[in-house]
């Protein structure tokens, strides 16, 4: 994972960011594969081009796309670095979104700090996709955390996601006690 390029461009721009997706569950102790690096930011000046012209002069290729009203992303940046390392900077939209980035975690990856999401923050994420994969990532991180802790801790913010994500919730919960 050479996500350094990466970083050094969102901390030179002061971004708050945190690595989300199949490598966000690997470091909370679910190892899922994936080809690509997925990163949560709330900072619109991703979309900027000059946030990325060391790494367009280093070869990368920036695909920036803003989400329109009726996405639920407030976009996506998609970088191809030269050496074939392909990240994802999805830009929130929803302030239930942003508190995640609030509440995530440092932790030390490829010796390198980086902010994780909580278990329960992955959770809300999956569950707001709504993707099967998502629903079974979703009940795999609750497999593995301090049950009661992670449930109070979704119970605490699901609230502020849409009404069919309390739903999801609720079957999920019902699949892992039934």
């Amino acid at each position: 994972m050479n996500l350094e390029p990466v970083r050094r461009a969102l901390d030179a721009l002061g971004a708050r960011y945190a690595l989300i997706g199949a490598h966000a569950m690997a470091a909370r102790g679910y190892p899922r594969s994936t080809v690509d690096i997925d990163l949560l930011t709330s900072d619109t000046r991703v979309f900027d081009a000059a946030t990325w012209v060391d790494l367009t002069r280093g070869g990368a290729h920036i695909d920036a796309r803003r989400g329109d009203v009726d996405d639920p992303l407030g976009g996506v940046v998609h970088l191809l670095l030269d050496d074939g390392t392909d990240v994802d900077v999805i830009v929130t939209k929803w302030k239930w979104e942003t508190d995640i980035l609030e509440r995530a975690e440092e932790f030390s990856i490829g010796g390198a700090p980086i902010r994780v999401p909580r278990i329960a923050d992955l959770i809300l994420l999956k569950l707001a996709a709504g993707g099967q994969l998502d629903l079974r990532d979703a009940a795999a991180l609750l497999a593995l955390s301090d049950r009661g802790t992670t449930v109070r801790e979704v119970e605490a913010h699901i609230a502020d996601i849409r009404p069919d994500v309390r739903h999801a919730w609720r079957e999920l919960l019902a699949a892992a006690d039934g």
